[in-house]
């Protein structure tokens, strides 16, 4: 069977990125054409589909990202049950990295809060939304904001004006606003983190309004998910999927969520339910190794969206919550230290495509070598091809021969890592 491979058709969509830590980078077009010679597998041989993924070496951490693992953290400003921190913690039994607080621009830094989130330990996560009154994008409150942030020299996260539903932002001066305030900060309070991000309801245009890796130190994404009448969830790795795969590449990814276990709409309780979607969601997260924070917000909604968030006020919820944080893949504790120089680590890239395993041997599709890993090798592949499923692959023994590229395989999480 002979497959004619255009290259130039093939570099398009969500993965021009594809190979390039800062996500500004378009990759070359090939000129010609390769022509493939592939062998079809047999119909009745046991193939095993493993999630793919691929190391990258030598990456740079980004502002305030752990190394290894997935910072908790959890949002109780409006839950009234919570009297602090410390309090709401012992209340639930785990701790977590991160406590975030909602204020607008312009409004009075919240000192005594971070204060609290120091004195027990947390990294504080702010968002900053516009101001109620007045000037959408007035620099001198952005000035204002980073002198109070850069006070203690401490890491913070700063979530600058996520985009959401209402909200009337301008992408040509939500991106100069953003690209503005990276360089106030860069210079007042160079311990800040600058978050970008939007609501789930946003994420279709989102694009729009990316000011640029360089400037976004982190991007974040919230999502809730509102119980139904008949007691059902919307998929939520749907949304995440299409979240992880346009940004990835970019930046650390953080979310924050939510789990309705009441709506009003019905007057019923889904207890049992939203307990196994808390589970469902921080196990399913941990195949995301991009996603480096996951933040949950804590509280009713009954005069908004009509749900209830809380997972305080109920023994199995909370039960379901803790065990869920409780995996070691989730960091619950801030690092001890200050602000720490920049340092090297690796990370590891999800693909959207899968690698197979067929007699022991494993095969990776030429998709992934194309968008994920931009494999310079192709040609020194001709004639090594085996077709699966009506799909190209190529096994690792071939690709390993030709660039030396070594792997590595967790058949019990089926996993396969590209390095």
């Amino acid at each position: 069977m002979r497959f004619i491979v255009a290259f130039a058709a093939l570099c398009a969509g969500l993965f021009l990125a594809a190979c390039s830590g800062h996500g500004d980078y378009t990759p070359p077009v090939f000129q010609g054409e390769i022509t493939l010679v592939a062998q079809e597998v047999p119909p009745d041989d046991v193939i095993i589909p493993l999630s793919l993924k691929i190391q990258v070496a030598d990456y740079e951490l980004a502002k305030h990202e752990p190394p290894h693992g997935t910072f908790i953290g959890m949002y109780i400003a409006r839950d009234t049950t919570a009297i602090s921190i410390t309090a709401f913690e012992n209340a639930i039994g785990i701790n977590h990295a991160l406590f975030a607080y909602t204020m607008a621009l312009g409004d009075n830094y919240p000192l005594l809060w971070v204060l609290e989130c120091l004195s027990a330990q947390k990294i504080p996560f702010i968002t900053v939304l516009p101001p109620e009154n007045g000037y959408l994008y007035d620099v001198e409150l952005l000035h204002e904001l980073a002198l109070s942030a850069g006070r203690f020299n401490v890491p913070l996260f700063i979530h600058l004006y996520p985009i959401k539903v209402g909200h009337n932002f301008s992408p040509p001066e939500h991106i100069s606003f953003f690209r503005t305030a990276h360089t106030i900060f860069a210079q007042y309070a160079p311990n800040v983190a600058l978050v970008w991000g939007f609501d789930t309801e946003k994420l279709g245009v989102s694009a729009y309004f990316y000011p640029g890796g360089d400037v976004a130190d982190w991007i974040h994404m919230t999502i809730y998910n509102n119980i139904s009448i008949d007691g059902t969830f919307r998929d939520f790795f749907a949304y995440i999927d299409f979240f992880y795969y346009m940004y990835q590449h970019k930046a650390p990814l953080a979310i924050s969520t939510a789990v309705s276990h009441y709506t009003i709409e019905t007057n019923t309780y889904f207890t049992r339910t939203a307990a196994d979607k808390i589970l469902h969601i921080y196990e399913g997260l941990q195949e995301y190794p991009r996603i480096r924070a996951v933040l949950y917000r804590n509280y009713s909604d009954l005069a908004g969206s009509g749900n209830k968030y809380v997972i305080n006020t109920t023994d199995v919820i909370r039960a379901a919550y803790v065990r869920a944080v409780s995996d070691s893949h989730f960091i619950n504790l801030a690092p001890k230290s200050s602000v720490r120089e920049q340092q090297m680590s690796t990370k590891q890239l999800r693909s959207l495509f899968r690698a197979m395993m067929r007699d022991s041997y494993f095969y990776i599709p030429l998709r992934a070598l194309i968008y994920d890993i931009c494999f310079p090798y192709l040609e020194h592949l001709e004639g090594m091809e085996t077709i699966i499923n009506g799909e190209i692959f190529f096994s690792m023994a071939d690709i390993n021969g030709v660039s030396g590229m070594d792997f590595f395989v967790d058949l019990e999480r089926r996993v396969l890592v590209l390095k």
